[in-house]
């Protein structure tokens, strides 16, 4: 399965549209990409949209730890949307999702 990480500028948030899986094959270039992004945009609020994404392994859960970290020295805020059912299991069972904040939709976003 090909994998890609797509950015966006919206009205008042920045979109980060990710497909496919991020595992050990793909997290550093997902987390090399987003990590640029973080510094050369102005934008305050990060919106990954993770509902094209399938699966997501250890490492893939390093990587968003680690944009979560950047973001917050950055003074940014990092939200995720649209986890399917089995990527949002991984992050209830990880205890990640008390740190992180998910939402369904990009309607959510205010």
């Amino acid at each position: 399965m090909d994998f890609t990480v797509d950015f966006s500028e919206k009205e008042n948030y920045y979109l980060i549209k990710v497909e496919g899986e991020i595992d050990a094959y793909h997290s550093a270039t997902f987390k090399q990409k987003t990590k640029e992004k973080l510094s050369e945009i102005n934008q305050s609020k990060f919106v990954i949209d993770m509902s094209l994404v399938s699966y997501i392994d250890s490492a893939g859960l390093g990587a968003v730890v680690s944009l979560l970290k950047e973001a917050r020295n950055l003074k940014k805020e990092l939200v995720l949307v649209g986890l399917q059912p089995q990527v949002r299991k991984i992050f209830e069972m990880t205890k990640l999702d008390k740190i992180v904040k998910i939402l369904d939709t990009t309607d959510e976003i205010k």
